[in-house]
């Protein structure tokens, strides 16, 4: 088992991961080497491989933390008894558009892209710890609605968490993603407005019929 750090060496870690990420982001992986690293955070590279094995294992800990963060992120997402499935469905939609669109992720998203052939540890790191981990906590979200009668559906909710996210990373995101510029036409407002819609015609409760 590790020990924990104390605060002076977890701070310094921090600091390491800090300027990994500036330097991954800034030039990509494979052109970022530990001693430029090292430079950034004002420590030697003997300090670097102390805390990290290798320079794989220092961008497996961004990854890592990253992840944490988005799911910090996710972990309050709103479930409020009165409020109706659009509101529900439009506030969890725009936090996940927030999150996917961020700087930061979308880099880290990008690299890790760029070097899943290469290394599918980290890809595999990646994925676990990031979107199943979002769509885990989506999923419990959906279940309580399904519980409230808020949503209706057979299928398993994680197929219907599937939907909703696919449709949210759609034109969009994949602009973002490859630095298009902005198409009005899909804007967030209106990717998450078209998410919810074919959520609610697809899965919204049934309205009973009238006598």
């Amino acid at each position: 088992m590790n020990k924990p750090l104390t605060p002076r060496s977890a701070a310094k870690r921090a600091a390491m991961l800090d300027a990994a990420q500036v330097c991954f982001l800034d030039k990509g992986y494979a052109n970022t080497s530990v001693d430029e690293v090292a430079a950034r955070a004002g420590v030697s590279k003997a300090t670097i491989y102390a805390h990290f094995a290798s320079k794989d294992a220092l961008f497996g800990a961004i990854i890592c933390r990253r992840c944490d963060d988005q799911s910090e992120g996710m972990a309050n997402l709103p479930v409020p008894e009165g409020q109706d499935a659009h509101a529900i469905l439009t506030a969890i939609g725009l936090r996940l558009m927030t999150l996917f669109l961020s700087p930061e992720v979308m880099g880290i998203y990008r690299m890790v892209i760029a070097e899943a052939p290469r290394h599918p540890e980290l890809a595999q790191t990646w994925y676990e710890a990031g979107p199943l981990r979002g769509k885990q906590r989506v999923g419990e979200v959906f279940e309580q609605m399904k519980a409230q009668g808020l949503l209706a559906y057979d299928a398993p909710t994680i197929r219907v968490v599937d939907m909703f996210i696919s449709m949210l990373r759609g034109e969009c995101f994949h602009r973002d993603m490859i630095n298009l510029p902005a198409n009005p036409i899909f804007s967030v407002d209106s990717t998450v407005k078209m998410a919810v819609d074919t959520m609610l015609r697809a899965y919204g409760p049934a309205i009973p019929p009238a006598p």
